[in-house]
């Protein structure tokens, strides 16, 4: 007498294919921006002056996303002398209105995504830079200040030919991800900009930056679905 092989049903296959993963993510990933900021409109969040692209200080910025009409400038510092002027935000809450709670931060579940395109003035070494301090629920900073930007970012932008310069800058993105520090609730955010001796302008550019805030999906593993899916499998069996 011929045994007949049933070819597995497409839930048998399915719940196979959960127990040979071992760990199935649960829901969509919902990004939180906490901060963007893209200098078009007459104010800006960090209350700094523009400047036009088509002033052809720099090279345009055909990033993604592009340029568009102005960017962010640093204002005047001492002349004669290295000086820097910053630009704090207010404290961000990690939390409050972004759909991210303080349990998936400390379960490691929080990651931040944080980017920002940055210029200068042709090759005489003026940077713009910005900093985020994790803080703690009593306000304490946990670890160091995560930079974009930056001198060393700066000073290895491309030179090239525009209607004004022939050694106008171009722009870059500089960009960083990685997890929220367990028991970070706020963050400081500074925009600061340093020039060199020379002149008087702080000729640090920037333009374009976010900040977001993406819940990790919490892998739900093989202890919890893995075990159930066996069972379902072998009543099927049967």
């Amino acid at each position: 007498m011929k045994k007949h092989l049933r070819t597995p049903s497409s839930s048998i296959a399915s719940a196979a294919a959960i127990l040979a993963g071992g760990v199935l993510f649960t829901g969509p990933a919902r990004a939180a921006l906490l901060l963007s900021e893209d200098f078009e409109a007459l104010e800006n969040a960090f209350g700094m002056g523009t400047y036009a692209y088509s002033q052809n200080y720099t090279l345009p910025n055909t990033l993604t996303p592009d340029g568009g009409l102005q960017y962010g400038r640093s204002g005047n510092g001492i002349p004669n002398q290295v000086s820097t002027n910053s630009f704090p935000l207010a404290p961000l809450s990690l939390t409050a209105g972004t759909g991210i709670t303080a349990t998936q931060i400390d379960s490691g579940l929080g990651r931040y995504d944080f980017r920002g395109q940055f210029s200068t003035w042709r090759l005489q070494g003026d940077y713009a830079q910005i900093d985020i301090t994790f803080k703690d629920a009593a306000n304490v900073a946990i670890g160091n200040p995560v930079t974009i930007g930056g001198a060393a970012f700066t000073a290895a932008l491309a030179a090239g030919q525009n209607p004004k310069y022939t050694d106008a800058r171009a722009w870059g993105e500089s960009a960083l991800q990685g997890i929220v520090p367990t028991g970070a609730r706020t963050l400081d955010v500074i925009l600061s900009a340093t020039k060199t001796a020379d002149g008087t302008a702080i000729d640090g550019y920037v333009d374009n930056i976010s900040l977001t805030i993406v819940p990790v999906p919490e892998p739900t593993t093989f202890g919890l679905v893995g075990c159930a899916a066996l069972g379902w499998l072998r009543r099927r069996r049967r």
